[in-house]
């Protein structure tokens, strides 16, 4: 069997960040929104190309890799969502949002559309961008 361009791609997924959420190429229509800005930042929280520190570190564009109001914990997409303090108020609205969809605790992957049902991850990912705006920190995404 001749490999094409999809398997190829589908391959190389398993080696990105992206990988840990999609599993294939073809076009996924729930990660789109009405709003640009929101959608931009759920694929930057998706392919690990944000403006967080941690990813701005390893680019050797800043000296810091923390969380500003957090200076012992990494400022990862996982940190943003899923464990900062900061944001706590946010979070507990998210996480009581998803409850009704048997989501007790979400992962990454959860939260930026991982889920093998479309229907569902369209829902979560509603959630996720109603935290993302509501947070205040799409300009740090």
């Amino acid at each position: 069997m001749q490999p094409t361009l999809d398997n190829e791609l589908t391959d190389a997924l398993q080696y990105t960040s992206l990988g840990r959420i999609r599993h294939d190429t073809r076009h996924h229509w729930w990660t789109h929104s009405p709003s640009r800005a929101l959608d931009t930042a759920v694929t930057r929280l998706r392919i690990g190309h944000t403006r967080l520190n941690a990813h701005l570190h390893k680019l050797g564009m800043t000296a810091d890799p923390h969380y500003p109001w957090c200076p012992t914990y990494p400022d990862t997409p996982e940190h943003l969502l899923l464990q900062c303090p900061r944001h706590h108020s946010h979070r507990t609205a998210l996480l009581q949002s998803l409850s009704p969809l048997l989501l007790r605790r979400p992962t990454l992957a959860d939260l930026l559309g991982g889920s093998p049902d479309p229907g569902l991850a369209f829902k979560i990912l509603k959630h996720t961008r109603t935290f993302l705006h509501k947070s205040g920190q799409l300009h740090r995404i």
